[in-house]
């Protein structure tokens, strides 16, 4: 069956960090009722507070993890998820057109007005309520409530904000080196020669980089290279040897392992599963 629609609430503490690469064929509205956090997507950074809401299209890799300024408390972290598949949300797209819908994700971060908070913030609060006590009438209350949210990131988006928040020097320098990644996955690219076009030492660039993306450099690798494996195994009819070349992967058999690592199972039992 289809992934549909699901929303969560989460109390965590301020030094919680998500343990796994994460990108997923839904798309995902991040709400932050309380705390401060990071988060990273594809190749952006975003510092989130109390009542900022990350939107995050089908596909893209991200991951939250702590984030403590100067003169901060810091205090427990309180989110809200909403994921949805385009199915469930057919309706408005079929009313709105579908560059209206994307246009929700055009932005990644938005900051809910303060005169809005807390009729969005119950929006997603009924939302909750529906799931957790569920009848014959909470689909079609869940797809109101979701259709609703995105009507109101829609209108959110036109409004322009003219707030950037400016990265420092060597936040920016690991942030082209994932720009690079992404570009050239497909090379056989070293920790040593990305930390050296970033003029930092190997150490020092593998700790900035994962305080920037939350990802350790070879992982991060890993989940671009298993992302493009995954495409082009349901995508095409080329054999897991040439995908495995085709993503970076010289040697077939570590390419199955670190597929099977992050994925659960063999590249062809996965293209198998999604044909299924």
């Amino acid at each position: 069956m289809d992934f549909t629609f699901k929303i969560t609430r989460a109390k965590q503490d301020y030094r919680f960090e998500m343990k796994k690469e994460h990108y997923h064929e839904y798309y995902e509205c991040y709400y932050l009722l309380q705390g401060s956090r990071r988060m990273f997507i594809n190749d952006k950074v975003y510092q989130l507070h109390q009542g900022d809401l990350v939107s995050i299209p089908k596909g893209e890799i991200h991951r939250t993890s702590y984030l403590i300024e100067e003169n901060e408390n810091p205090v427990e972290c309180d989110r809200i998820a909403v994921c949805f598949s385009e199915n469930f949300v057919n309706e408005l797209i079929e009313q709105i057109g579908e560059k209206n819908f994307l246009s929700a994700f055009q932005r990644r971060k938005l900051t809910i007005p303060a005169n809005r908070r807390a009729c969005f913030e119950d929006l997603l609060f009924r939302m909750l309520e529906e799931v957790q006590d569920m009848d014959e009438f909470s689909k079609i209350f869940c797809q109101r409530y979701c259709e609703e949210m995105l009507l109101f990131l829609i209108r959110l988006q036109k409004i322009k904000d003219s707030k950037v928040t400016k990265q420092p020097i060597q936040d920016e320098q690991i942030l082209a080196a994932v720009q690079f990644i992404n570009q050239r996955f497909r090379e056989d690219i070293t920790l040593h020669e990305m930390a050296e076009q970033a003029g930092m030492s190997d150490s020092y660039f593998s700790k900035r980089f994962k305080l920037i993306t939350g990802f350790g450099y070879k992982e991060y690798l890993n989940t671009v290279r298993i992302r493009q494996a995954c495409k082009l195994l349901l995508n095409t009819d080329m054999s897991v040897t040439e995908i495995s070349g085709e993503c970076g992967y010289m040697d077939s058999n570590y390419f199955g392992d670190a597929f099977k690592k992050m994925k659960n199972m063999s590249p062809r039992e996965y293209r198998k599963s999604k044909i299924m």
